[in-house]
């Protein structure tokens, strides 16, 4: 499936040991953040701790202190009690802990991650009572998920990259939307899921600070509510969910399977052209987390985005140089988004001809 993953990132500038005390986090506590974001979301705990460890803990805010400090003590050396499960079920806290256990694990050492994925589906398939080790994750899944299903759990397994995935979910509700594109509209079926047991892997290696914000079915969205909580209203839920996992629906529909950064890299162009007020947290956000690692779909794509647009628009010479495109007026870059996105197509289209 391909996910969508949500963070605000702070913007503040005061240093110091003034800067908990006015409630405001330093830049260098600012970028720390960002850098541990970024690293967690490429599946790297390691690194994520080392940013915030070398800021001292006194530059933080007080609203950033808790995330430094749970980072800290997730991806040390010491062990440490694994994040309490919302739900008073036996059997699914089992399930979440194994998981947990996995996410912490494979974080803490990247270049294992295939064998501690091997580790868990031979504990999971022991745990359901399969005779021998079920070889095939979609099989075994899918017998997870019938067993939490009974339990009254909804659940989204599979592979988010680079991590298996495990999120559990009570409530549900369907509402049909019509979407605007940049290539056209689309009505879609939207499942608003709520009530959340676990929020996925993005979310435990972030200490809760964002979440997966949606997904594709074959058919539907699958909107994770919680992930929009905080975000400025209706224009970050239609931008960053509807418009972006709707752009996957039309483009899996267009143009069959993709790679996952180019299915983002497309997505997040039709955010940044859906979006409003929430553009340029967009544009903070994407910069806070860049990367070259394609087995980091988002980061990728992100890096790629923006030096699509910053192309763009130096050769309309909206700036002289490079742009800084926070500063760039809001029109130019949502038309900027949307001429990429229909040169994309445009590439696909004769891609799939050859």
């Amino acid at each position: 499936m391909r996910w969508i993953a949500i963070a605000v990132l702070l913007v503040v500038t005061q240093g110091g040991r003034a800067a908990a005390e006015s409630g405001t986090t330093s830049a260098a506590a600012k970028k720390a953040i960002a850098d541990s974001i970024s690293a967690a979301l490429q599946g790297d705990g390691v690194r994520a701790r080392a940013a915030l460890v070398a800021v001292p803990a006194e530059q933080f805010s007080k609203d950033d202190v808790p995330y430094r400090a749970c980072m800290i003590e997730r991806f040390s050396d010491q062990p440490h009690p694994l994040p309490a499960a919302n739900t008073d079920d036996a059997f699914v806290r089992e399930v979440l802990q194994m998981y947990q256990e996995y996410w912490r694990r494979a974080l803490m050492n990247p270049s294992q991650r295939d064998a501690l994925a091997a580790d868990l589906r031979r504990k999971l398939s022991a745990f359901l009572g399969e005779g021998a080790v079920v070889r095939d994750w979609d099989a075994l899944e899918s017998r997870l998920s019938e067993r939490l299903k009974g339990r009254a759990h909804h659940s989204q397994l599979g592979y988010t990259p680079p991590l298996r995935e495990l999120m559990i979910w009570r409530k549900r509700n369907s509402e049909v939307h019509s979407i605007e594109l940049p290539e056209g509209a689309h009505h879609i079926t939207v499942e608003k899921l709520d009530d959340f047991v676990s929020l996925g892997w993005s979310s435990y290696a972030r200490c809760g600070r964002g979440s997966n914000g949606g997904w594709v079915g074959e058919d539907r969205i699958f909107a994770v509510m919680p992930a929009f909580a905080n975000e400025a209203g209706e224009d970050a839920f239609r931008a960053s969910l509807l418009a972006h996992e709707t752009q996957h629906f039309a483009d899996l529909e267009r143009f069959g399977e993709l790679e996952n950064w180019r299915l983002e890299y497309r997505a997040k162009l039709t955010e940044l052209w859906a979006a409003g007020e929430s553009l340029n947290k967009l544009l903070t956000k994407f910069a806070a987390s860049q990367s070259d690692d394609k087995d980091s779909p988002h980061t990728y794509a992100n890096k790629r985005v923006l030096i699509a647009l910053r192309e763009r628009l130096r050769v309309k010479r909206i700036e002289s140089s490079a742009p800084n495109l926070e500063d760039a007026p809001v029109d130019d870059i949502r038309e900027a988004a949307r001429a990429e996105l229909i040169e994309d197509s445009r590439r696909l289209a004769a891609a799939k001809k050859r």
